[in-house]
């Protein structure tokens, strides 16, 4: 069942991010979020940890920056 949760969760993320593109620094677009802040948004669909959503970022290509409040956050951008 473990494997079946896993699946579940990585499906409900890759559909979260399929809604976004990856952002350079310099976009006047640029959206920055942070792992725990995807996590709180998808967590009323599953439980995702925050290292799984950490893994499948960085396999998707976006790239990390710092926010202007100072927080390392994912770059990213609306399709």
């Amino acid at each position: 069942m473990a494997k079946r949760d896993i699946a579940f969760g990585q499906f409900i993320l890759i559909r979260y991010c399929e809604e976004y593109l990856p952002a350079d620094k310099g976009s006047e677009n640029v959206i920055y979020k942070t792992s725990q802040q995807i996590q709180d948004e998808l967590s009323e669909m599953a439980e995702i940890s925050l290292n799984e959503i950490a893994q499948k970022m960085v396999e998707l290509g976006y790239e990390i920056g710092i926010s202007p409040d100072g927080k390392p956050s994912w770059l990213i951008q609306r399709k």
